[in-house]
């Protein structure tokens, strides 16, 4: 039995778990022998096949056993990690990775210290064995993920912390790029997200690495392109493996129906999981870590007079550096005003990634900076862009960008320029027209006095109440717009009615009518002008007036004469409820509509796109995004076959299945020619005596007489 259990490791194990202290001598027997095994290494550090391959079998037999036997346990990791750190280079790579893996699972059990383990792990980082890194990167994200999750041990979670901010300034930048790659995971998952792991992320930014340099510029901007992050490429093989699982599970089953409906939708749903995940797994913890920066202007000008003095670097670095410097000072509303000076050499048509750079210099643009060096931008861009010698496409894309500076400050525009810009409305192509009249649409809404006359549309109450916004000036609501379409409270009604002579916000008089009202469901009733509201019964009833039964039998009407005030008064004396803001909504809108009359598709999603725009500007995110610089509202070509097939089917996903069920089933299409073969044969028995036999000549002269007059058009 004890010969069968030496060479069966596997079912030793079994039997040690079961009842450790029986087998213990087996166990030291297996001991003793890795000892010696081990001195043997040192004499002999190479190993033949079958040797290597018993030695990984004791490795990991050892330390999945040694944690009932918490003695020969504690000596088993000592001997690993002096082994380890004694010989770095000398090992074979197998049995280092076996040494790493009997470690963590120590390491799991509580045997060995995490950091002890992390700190060895560090030092074997520089060995050039690329499957080591990896497993010391993947071990040490799961430590932390485990700490998070599993033991939720916050103490030792710090310490690990506190280890990987001292590791990222390393002078070997291989330890730097595992420590970075570690805490940008431990960021994106959830486990690391705080203020002083994205702060030491920052100065990663700033190294002299490109290398570690890139890698953390894209964490901050969303970017998970990042082809030598480990946890990607793992991610990325896991969703192959389990792809190529269901593939082959559905080719070796029969087919059937079911399961090919089944196979469609595991298949249909692979691909957009893994599509929402690369697309959303960066979008939030990008703003995030930007906003917990500590100084983010101090920062800002770091990175700038880095991408300013680094002139060497790769154009790609040097566009990271500035979408980075533009998201900081568009998202912290900072000070930066060399960066629009320095964006000027690289507005010009024919530059690499000019649309990704005019992304930049909108992004960057917000109402805190000085109006004259938003005004030089535009000026720029539009000598640049905006003009005849151009292609409609740089005209295009010059506009839009124009617009998209104009509304993070439109305090910067001019009117000369303004209508020079608006001029190229009457283009013969129709993407320079549409941009230029979407910078109509935008100082419609912003500052119409700028347009010509007759580019400010028709007059809305909205437009007469429209302050014009000032550089440096922010306004601040005093009340909720459009509330003076409520009723005032009953409460306040009756204190109104009984101290007319203290009133100031009212008129002094009140006019009383009878008003005939067709159902109770409505509450209030206004003229056209919105000042006239008409307090019916419902509102009566639901107050506590000592006047109760004189308002329950008249209803009142009371005329304000300043609907401002009248809409702080409404703010003060009452608390508004979800159906009082659907009602202020539906108010609002119907101040801002001034023509009922029929528009212009093209005007109408116009007026969509701006609001769309004023709506992302209100998040907390509303920066500018690349679609809105590339807008073409006409194709520059024709689609292919191909293109429009995909633009089809992408539109009918989640869409509900019509037409009727009978002719989305297995059997349409066949004639009854085709069915009647997969019939029993004695059900078409009768039609072959028939079928073979022959016509006789009267029969054939009759049917020939009958096709002759059916061809002719006569009836038969």
């Amino acid at each position: 039995m004890a010969t069968h259990l030496e060479t069966n490791l596997g079912l030793l194990q079994e039997l040690i778990n079961k009842d450790p202290e029986s087998y213990k001598e087996e166990f030291l027997a297996e001991y003793n022998f890795y000892i010696k095994t081990i001195q043997l290494l040192r004499l002999q550090p190479s190993l033949n096949h079958a040797d290597l391959q018993s030695l990984l079998e004791l490795i990991n037999f050892l330390a999945s056993a040694s944690t009932h036997y918490p003695k020969e346990g504690t000596e088993y990791a000592a001997s690993i990690m002096e082994i380890l750190n004694s010989r770095l280079t000398g090992l074979d790579p197998e049995i280092r990775v076996a040494f790493c893996k009997a470690l963590v699972i120590l390491r799991n059990r509580r045997i060995v210290d995490p950091l002890a383990v992390m700190d060895l792990f560090f030092t074997l980082v520089p060995c050039e064995d690329k499957n080591l890194r990896k497993f010391i990167c993947g071990s040490i994200k799961a430590l932390i993920k485990k700490l998070t999750l599993q033991y939720r041990d916050q103490k030792m979670l710090s310490k690990v912390r506190t280890f990987l901010f001292t590791k990222l300034k390393d002078s070997r930048s291989i330890v730097v790029r595992t420590a970075e790659l570690v805490l940008i995971d431990g960021f994106r998952k959830g486990f690391l997200k705080d203020a002083k792991t994205a702060n030491a992320l920052a100065e990663c930014c700033l190294h002299k690495i490109s290398r570690i340099q890139i890698a953390a510029i894209r964490f901050f901007l969303g970017s998970l392109e990042d082809n030598d992050s480990d946890d990607d490429e793992s991610a990325s093989e896991e969703d192959q493996k389990t792809l190529k699982e269901v593939v082959v599970a559905y080719k070796a089953a029969k087919k059937t129906r079911k399961k090919k409906e089944r196979y469609m939708k595991a298949k249909k749903l692979l691909s957009k999981g893994k599509k929402s995940k690369n697309e959303n797994a960066g979008k939030f913890c990008n703003l995030l870590a930007i906003r917990y920066i500590y100084d983010p202007q101090t920062f800002a000008e770091r990175l700038f007079g880095l991408l300013e003095n680094r002139k060497n670097e790769k154009f790609e670095t040097r566009l990271l550096c500035m979408a980075l410097c533009a998201r900081l000072i568009g998202t912290h509303r900072l000070q930066a005003l060399s960066f629009y000076s320095y964006m000027h050499r690289f507005l010009q048509p024919k530059q690499r990634e000019i649309t990704r750079i005019l992304l930049y210099v909108a992004q960057a643009c917000h109402e805190l900076v000085p109006p004259d060096i938003i005004e030089q931008l535009v000026y720029v861009i539009a000598q640049n862009f905006v003009s005849d010698r151009n292609t409609p496409e740089a005209v295009t894309v010059g506009l839009n960008t124009i617009r998209e500076i104009f509304a993070n400050c439109p305090f910067a525009a001019t009117e000369d320029l303004l209508r020079d810009l608006t001029d190229y409305k009457r283009f013969k192509n129709k993407n320079v027209s549409m941009a230029a009249r979407g910078i109509i649409t935008l100082f419609r809404a912003v500052n119409p006095k700028l347009l010509h006359r007759k580019d400010r549309g028709r007059p809305t109450q909205k437009l007469k109440d429209l302050k014009v916004a000032e550089f440096g000036v922010e306004y601040a609501k005093e009340f909720v717009e459009g509330a003076e379409c409520l009723p005032v409270e009953a409460d306040a009604i009756d204190r109104e009615l009984n101290d007319e002579s203290d009133d100031t916000d009212f008129d002094s008089d009140f006019d009383t009518e009878f008003v005939e009202h067709d159902s109770l469901d409505s509450d209030v009733n206004m003229d056209s002008c919105g000042n006239h509201v008409v307090v019916t019964d419902i509102c009566v009833n639901n107050a506590r007036s000592p006047n109760k039964e004189s308002l329950e039998t008249n209803d009142q009407k009371i005329t304000f004469s300043d609907t401002k005030k009248k809409a702080r008064r409404v703010c003060e004396t009452r608390i508004l409820t979800q159906n009082d803001f659907r009602k202020i909504n539906a108010f609002r809108l119907k101040q801002q509509v001034g023509y009922d009359g029929k528009r212009r598709n093209d005007d109408i999603k116009l007026e969509e796109e701006l609001g769309e725009t004023i709506a992302r500007h209100n998040e907390e995110n509303g920066l500018t995004r690349l679609k809105d610089i590339e807008k073409f509202h006409k194709k520059l070509r024709k689609e292919t076959k191909e293109e429009r097939v995909e633009t089809v089917k992408k539109g009918r996903e989640g869409r509900q299945q019509f037409g009727k069920p009978k002719k989305a089933g297995a059997h349409v299409g066949r004639t009854n020619r085709e069915l009647m073969k997969r019939k029993n044969f004695q059900m078409v028995r009768h039609k072959l005596r028939g079928k073979n036999r022959q016509r006789s000549f009267k029969d054939r002269q009759e049917s020939l007489r009958k096709y002759l007059l059916r061809q002719a058009g006569r009836k038969i």
